[in-house]
């Protein structure tokens, strides 16, 4: 077998691997998450408490084990994100938040979180948002 051969097999398992595998071994930093969503556009479309919940987008108040598509929100759900029905985990978060129009197209959301480190503080933030 040629000395490339193992290398290459490497790089494309680690390319096929799915994003919350290479996530799940990131710890997530809250604070650095709650700046990273404060600072972007999140705020604009998603509040953070259960009485926040009059904006285009539901309010993040105990996201962290809530049935996707079932917030209030302006719009509201679409139907694919209804059909989608996730439990929403710190896996199925960090799934969705690499694309996630792609992963549930027609949803509303335009938001990307590329990077597996900030989307482990985002979520990490997401957990806190609880009684």
């Amino acid at each position: 077998m040629p000395a490339s051969r193992p290398v290459a097999i490497f790089l494309l398992a680690v390319l096929l691997c799915p994003p919350a595998v290479v996530a799940a071994e990131i710890k997530g930093d809250a604070a650095a998450g709650k700046e990273l969503f404060m600072t972007n556009s999140c705020p604009a479309c998603h509040g953070v408490t259960r009485e926040d919940n009059m904006k285009v987008g539901p309010s993040l108040f105990g996201v962290v084990g809530r049935k996707a598509g079932t917030g209030k929100s302006l719009l509201g759900a679409s139907e694919n994100l209804k059909k989608y029905g996730v439990i929403w985990t710190a896996e199925t978060l960090d799934e969705f938040l690499v694309n996630p129009s792609a992963k549930v197209p027609g949803t509303a959301m335009a938001g990307v979180l590329a990077d597996p480190q900030q989307r482990a503080d985002v979520i990490a933030y997401l957990a806190t948002l609880k009684e």
